[in-house]
């Protein structure tokens, strides 16, 4: 059995278990993930106040204040002490665990919360994703990347970006106030295929999965302590997308016109009769209308296979991993999947534990083949 350590650094404080004793780590809840709004670091460590100056002190204290020999007095924001530093809203946490010779930094946060009580201190942290969700604008862009137009947002949000990709170009795009800006942002991702969330550095990320190889693998009866995997029929399997307008024929700068037949102009995926059908005004080309088809059709082709498993406390596994499952005895348990949650979760009574979620390998890359295949069948249909 491995001993776990920790590095937890909040504002001007930092502590390693390895070296500082007396600061009692009681409990610690992380989560990741790409669906839920907001990622969350819950923290509770033993911290009792340090001791009081005394009469005299005191004393001395006031009388220079009285004199004008103190600071002047000034609005300093609520915040409360820990090992004699101040720690408050808005701080950046850091924590990093080590568990035999696996160690990884598994959260970066900024303090959102702190709650106080005889000798314990409770402190949340969220990633900029609560930033993104918090704020809303009006903006037009004009002639603009996906990476510029997040970019741009993210900025606006006061939030760092990681790796974005270039993504569609957008004639026009506009950021309206009715949608919070991670809203927009997933919106935007959706209609490239993209997975939206925040790396372990608290960065924004934009980024396609397209892995065939598992960066993870876990063995039934060594690494896995509990596991379970669902398996439905797809929500939808012929999804319709309508643009704006035929700008396959007028270009994309046009602007919206009615036309006699549109259908020359929409995107198709799949066949069945639980068709899905959507409209939308920013997509204004043949292909942007194939790459939302494309993405949206992998995304519930993904999603109709999902699970959760609990493993012995691992700090690599991170969103967006491919973990491989082998050895189940039951052969539909087993198989490589896309993480799409990480939990993780170290006390006195559980030890430390990591939860994870998964989906089926995933995404727009398996349902690419499919627009190719359909036109290869329009087109023998039509003896081209």
């Amino acid at each position: 059995m491995f001993k776990v350590h920790y590095k937890l650094s909040i504002g001007d404080w930092t502590v390693n278990s390895q070296d500082d004793l007396r600061t009692e780590f009681i409990t610690m809840e992380l989560n990741h993930s790409m669906n839920l709004p907001a990622d969350t670091c819950r923290i509770s460590v033993y911290a009792p106040s340090t001791p009081q100056p005394g009469l005299l002190e005191q004393a001395v204290s006031a009388a220079a204040g009285a004199l004008g020999f103190g600071n002047e007095e000034k609005e300093e924001p609520f915040s409360v002490q820990v090992r004699g530093k101040a720690i408050k809203q808005g701080d950046r946490l850091t924590v990093e665990l080590i568990t035999g010779d696996r160690s990884g930094k598994v959260m970066t946060a900024d303090v959102q919360s702190i709650e106080s009580s005889f000798g314990q201190t409770k402190i949340v942290g969220t990633t900029g994703k609560q930033k993104l969700a918090n704020t809303r604008i009006n903006q037009v862009y004009e002639n603009q990347t996906l990476r510029q137009i997040v970019e741009n947002l993210s900025r606006q949000a006061e939030v760092e970006t990681g790796e974005i990709e270039t993504g569609s170009s957008y004639p026009y795009f506009i950021a309206h106030e009715s949608k919070n800006l991670l809203k927009h942002i997933c919106e935007l991702a959706m209609r490239d295929g993209l997975d939206v969330y925040f790396d372990t550095d608290n960065k924004l990320t934009l980024k396609k999965f397209n892995k065939s190889n598992p960066d993870h693998t876990f063995y039934f009866g060594i690494d896995i302590l509990d596991l379970q995997i669902s398996h439905h029929p797809v929500a939808s399997d012929h999804i319709l997308v309508y643009g704006e307008s035929p700008a396959s024929q007028q270009g994309a700068e046009t602007w919206h016109w009615i036309a006699k037949d549109l259908s020359p102009f929409r995107s198709e995926v799949g066949q069945g009769k639980k068709t899905l059908s959507i409209q939308d005004g920013t997509i204004r080309t043949k292909d942007a209308a194939d790459r939302l088809a494309t993405s949206k059709f992998g995304a519930i082709k993904d999603y109709s296979t999902w699970g959760q498993m609990k493993i012995l406390g691992n700090p690599k596994v991170k969103v967006a991993d491919a973990v491989e499952i082998k050895n189940a005895q039951k052969p539909e348990l087993n198989g490589l999947f896309k993480v799409i949650s990480v939990g993780h979760v170290f006390n006195k009574q559980e030890g430390y534990l990591t939860f994870i979620g998964f989906t089926g390998q995933g995404g727009a890359e398996k349902a690419g083949n499919l627009l190719n295949q359909l036109a290869g069948k329009l087109a023998g249909a039509l003896g081209l």
